[in-house]
């Protein structure tokens, strides 16, 4: 009866043994550990592996905890940095909630039969915490393997010597205090313990601890706590460095509106487009064709939803850039006659080069601006470029690598909305009604709180201290948000730019504000006045109220217009005009079609002890 009771376990034990054997795929069949201790205490770790595959498979994996919180509230919690992974063949580091995984072998290829690996990676848990002592507290095996090692040796170099009565090794499942199975020695220095471990089970650790005297890690400088202070002072004297520029060399001189009823000299509606902002848009652009027509240098034809446009003479005493936009647009056409399908593609390269036609055109003694307060503009936005070097030092100070430079694009990422929300939101300041002034500021405060916010979770991402996370994304946001605006607005118009805007906003005003008696006494002198103003109202966007004005002013068709209305006024005409300027913009603004080579787009990152109660530890398998 004994024998078959012995023989029935035997069985028993065969059948789990084959059923996990198959389950597994593989064996562990030895495991080297060589640590070595930096004087600051980072654990530079090399392990050996090897391995034996029954069927096939890709290759070996790591797991490591890198975060450790405690519920004891005099315990701060841990964040590990793990760096300098190195490995024997292809590999991957992905991080996954408390730890990250170090993959080794390739997706597309499996292998069979025995394995070596080895990696290499640095373990930094941080500075000693301990006031009274320094120790090395960590699980060189950790209980998350997933089959049994056959054998385990190990070797861990510290720094300095340290005594053997104050060296512990515990082997065996979470909690346990033995050292059963284990051998080990400390080298006659002091400096080297190494030791090897029978079979170790799934769920058995080995755990080493080492106490110091106070003092015996090198004390570390917290690098991001110093960053914090100078990158503090620096942003406060730059932004302070900003405003003094502003006040010195970009503030404006106010200006002196006085209506005029005419255009400025010398002005097409391209060149008011471009004074009132500083920029070319397309509405520049296609108000030149109501003043062509209004010349007689070509006539608009209106078929059903369609326009075309029949080219006459050249523009008389034209621009430079006058000449060039409108050669382009007829250059688009056949035989003189342009349609707007003519334009999409085509026209698009013609309006690209004609902003440099005019930026040229409006520099020298024409420059709208001075170019001091323009140097200092530039000098200015080169500044928010440290508050966004600061960011990414305050977060990564003590462990610099590829993260900071991530960080650094991120924050002048963060920062170049500033600019451009600004640009937008200034350019036309002065022209702007109640509603904008209220809208841009409430845009511009949107995009701070933004940026602010995706700073904090993109720190969180990294893994960086929360503290230092909410300094360094307030440092950046409270510093870069003004300097962003008055790198903008130190701008000062020079002499000729501040008259040029004058007379631009004392015509706009007229255009916007003249009464009926006083535009009925001018078409009496001039009956086409309200065509010679009309393309200029475009371009300044009042052309809905310039025909507003004429609701009950008789005007005669104009003579480069044909459609096919038989009762004509100025709201038949502005409905037109509606219609031709936005498909004449959406054509102005298609760009060409890419073609496929010019396409392009876009990893994981790479007193005593208990078994498995230090740091380090995980476990690992195959995959």
């Amino acid at each position: 009866m004994k024998y078959t009771r012995f023989a029935s376990i035997v069985v028993l034990f065969l059948v789990v043994a084959s059923v996990a054997w198959g389950a597994s795929g593989y064996d562990i069949k030895e495991m080297n550990s060589s640590i070595v201790i930096s004087p600051e205490g980072v654990y530079q770790v090399d392990e050996r592996i090897a391995m034996d595959f029954h069927v096939p498979l890709h290759g070996f994996y790591r797991v490591l905890p890198v975060e450790y919180l405690f519920e004891d509230s005099q315990r701060e919690d841990v964040k590990v940095r793990v760096t300098k992974v190195k490995a024997s063949d292809t590999f991957t580091v992905m991080r996954e909630g408390s730890y990250i995984t170090i993959r080794v072998g390739d997706a597309n290829r499996t292998v069979v039969g025995p394995q070596q690996y080895g990696i290499s990676y640095n373990y930094d848990i941080g500075a000693d915490p301990h006031e009274e002592y320094d120790e090395f507290y960590y699980n060189i095996v950790g209980e998350d393997w997933e089959v049994p090692i056959g054998k385990f040796t190990f070797s861990i170099t510290f720094p300095f010597p340290i005594s053997a009565d104050r060296v512990s090794l515990t082997r065996g499942f979470w909690g346990s205090t033995t050292a059963q199975g284990l051998r080990w020695q400390l080298s006659g220095d002091g400096t080297v313990l190494t030791g090897e471990s029978t079979r170790l089970e799934p769920g058995e650790a080995i755990t080493v601890r080492a106490e110091m005297p106070d003092g015996y890690f090198t004390a570390r400088k917290d690098w991001q706590a110093v960053y914090r202070i100078v990158f503090l002072v620096l942003s406060l004297v730059l932004v302070a460095l900003a405003w003094y520029f502003w006040h010195a060399y970009g503030r404006d001189k106010d200006l002196i509106i006085v209506p005029r009823f005419e255009a400025p000299d010398g002005m097409s509606p391209l060149d008011v487009g471009y004074i009132i902002d500083e920029s070319l848009d397309p509405r520049d652009v296609t108000s030149m064709i109501f003043y062509w027509a209004d010349k007689g240098c070509l006539t608009i034809v209106e078929e059903g939803k369609k326009f075309s446009f029949i080219k006459g003479h050249d523009p008389k005493n034209a621009s430079k850039h006058e000449k060039q936009i409108f050669d382009a647009f007829f250059a688009s056409g056949t035989n003189g006659v342009v349609k707007t399908a003519d334009l999409e593609g085509r026209f698009f390269q013609a309006y690209q080069k004609l902003k440099k036609t005019v930026d040229s055109h409006y520099r020298g003694e024409r420059a709208l601006a001075s170019s001091r307060s323009r140097n200092k503009a530039a000098l200015i936005t080169l500044f928010m470029l440290v508050p966004a070097i600061g960011y990414a030092l305050i977060l990564t100070g003590n462990y610099l690598g590829p993260v900071t430079l991530v960080l650094i694009a991120v924050a002048i990422g963060v920062s170049i909305p500033l600019l451009l929300i600004t640009h937008v939101m200034m350019r036309s300041w002065h022209i702007r009604k109640a509603v904008g002034k209220l809208f841009w500021p409430l845009v511009f405060l949107f995009v701070i709180v933004f940026g602010w916010v995706f700073l904090i979770v993109t720190g969180w991402i990294v893994d960086s201290p929360m503290d230092d996370i909410l300094f360094g994304a307030t440092l950046l946001m409270v510093a870069n948000a003004p300097m962003g605006f008055l790198a903008i607005v130190t701008k000062q118009r020079s002499d000729y730019g501040r008259r040029r805007l004058e007379e631009v906003l004392g015509f706009r005003d007229f255009i916007e504000k003249v009464e009926i008696d006083e535009l009925k006494r001018m078409i009496d002198s001039d009956p086409n006045y309200y065509y010679h103003m009309l393309s200029f109202a475009i371009v300044l966007g009042l052309e809905k109220k310039w025909a507003k004005k004429f609701d009950s002013i008789t005007i005669e068709p104009p003579n480069w217009y044909v459609g096919t209305h038989t009762v004509w006024n100025a709201m038949v005409l502005s409905s037109m005009l509606s219609r031709c300027n936005t498909a004449l913009v959406s054509s102005v603004i298609t760009s060409p079609k890419a073609s496929p080579g010019s396409r392009f787009g876009g990893s994981s990152f790479g007193g005593g002890g208990f078994s498995g109660g230090g740091f380090g530890g995980g476990g690992g398998g195959a995959w």
